[in-house]
């Protein structure tokens, strides 16, 4: 059962956190450092090394983009290749919050992946970490990023 349980949404062009720890991150890895972020706050259980377990088909997609156009302007920031790992989707968090545990981002769809996550957690919470940050992330069809975030800790 999810002990704690966050859902948000974020626009692509919505500014960086004040409290940021990074320079720059896709907006998908923005929003999820946000459920993360709030999850944590309203969670009382042990800081033992959490994981963070992300599913996302879209992942980083915008900043992949933005690269891709950049490329063709031959002017590309590193920042942004950085920023355009699939895996910064759950890796900002994990900067962000000092988080130490596993973590790992199934590319697929979440109504595909949250089964599969499911079990991963339930092997993750029997022994290599007391909770697990189970995070989806969907963009819609105006581009806004949706997202939800469950704190699942061991029985």
């Amino acid at each position: 059962m999810p002990e704690v349980i966050t859902t948000g949404t974020r626009a692509p062009d919505a500014p960086r956190p004040p409290d940021a720890q990074v320079r720059y991150a896709d907006p998908a890895a923005w929003l999820v450092c946000d459920l993360v972020g709030r999850a944590l706050r309203d969670w009382q259980g042990d800081r033992g090394p959490l994981a963070v377990l992300g599913v996302s088909e879209y992942a980083t997609g915008d900043t992949l983009r933005r690269v891709a156009a950049d490329v063709g302007k031959g002017t590309v920031s590193p920042l942004r290749f950085v920023a355009a790992s699939p895996g910064t989707l759950v890796g900002l968090s994990c900067l962000q919050f000092g988080l130490h545990g596993p973590s790992l981002l199934l590319t697929m769809p979440p109504a595909e992946g949250l089964p599969v996550a499911r079990v991963l957690a339930a092997r993750w919470l029997a022994g290599a970490a007391p909770a697990v940050l189970l995070v989806t992330h969907e963009v819609d069809r105006s581009g806004t990023h949706r997202g939800t975030c469950e704190l699942l800790e061991a029985a």
